[in-house]
């Protein structure tokens, strides 16, 4: 059976030590995911990137976002880890 939803092809970025583990700061995604919620839970749930740290944030196309933003076809998400400074 199709999916309810359209596959949407979006582009993922990474910063901090997700990137590094990943070996790369962007990659081509396809997802049925609405939200940037059901985003993180389907790339837990399918191992699809290293999140071995907490993700703290998401930012669609440059701009922080709620979890429950909704994400369209040629997005940018962007996965944020908790940054600390000095």
């Amino acid at each position: 059976m199709a999916s309810v939803f359209p596959m949407k092809h979006i582009t993922l970025r990474y910063y901090a030590l997700i990137g590094a583990r990943r070996g790369t700061q962007a990659d081509p995604y396809e997802t049925n995911a609405e939200t940037a919620r059901e985003l993180l839970h389907e790339l837990e749930a399918n191992h699809a990137v290293p999140l071995t740290t907490n993700i703290v944030k998401a930012a669609v196309n440059e701009e922080f976002v709620e979890w429950d933003a909704p994400i369209h076809d040629g997005d940018t998400v962007t996965l944020l880890p908790p940054f600390s400074g000095g």
